[in-house]
């Protein structure tokens, strides 16, 4: 049970640094600011507030799509342009389940293509049958020859009991 535990407590902590990862505009904002959040279904707002403290200004848009189980699948940010006034996509991230992997997908937006392309990565949790996370392998999408390849593999067990040698 405890290793359960703990294994639900990686998988916690693995997807918030990927959260933080994902959301560094924020994170690498001036420590001034100050961020208001607006949550209207399945649409967050983020923005900030200037020194006097009376103008929002808008920063982060999200936009969540859900299953028919009302899991979240997918994730689409946008920055604000302040010169045009509008919302300019920033970047997607897809979550799946494949068989006992929870697998989460990421790409940058190409303002040249219009498409989600740049900077592909992904992670791929690996469960157990109590849904236990057993490992976590991250990939980076090889361009030249069109394949995803492994960037890093943790073992999660040999991870909690502090052996740092399988974590790569």
């Amino acid at each position: 049970m405890k290793k359960s535990f703990m294994s639900i407590s990686m998988l916690i902590v693995s997807i918030s640094m990927l959260a933080l990862f994902l959301c560094s505009t924020v994170a690498n904002a001036q420590s001034s600011s100050k961020y208001v959040y607006n949550k209207d279904g399945n649409t967050e707002f983020v923005y900030t507030v200037d020194e006097t403290g009376r103008y929002l200004t808008p920063k982060l848009k999200y936009e969540y799509a859900k299953d028919d189980k009302n899991n979240s699948i997918q994730k689409k940010a946008y920055r604000w342009n302040a010169g045009e006034r509008k919302w300019m996509p920033y970047y997607l991230t897809t979550l799946s389940e494949v068989g006992n992997d929870s697998v989460v997908e990421y790409a940058a937006w190409d303002s040249k293509s219009q498409t989600y392309s740049l900077n592909f990565q992904k992670a791929v949790y690996n469960k157990g049958l109590e849904n236990d996370v057993l490992s976590y392998e991250s990939y980076k999408w090889n361009r030249k020859i069109g394949n995803w390849e492994i960037d890093q593999h943790f073992l999660l067990e040999d991870y909690l009991a502090g052996n740092t040698d399988s974590m790569n």
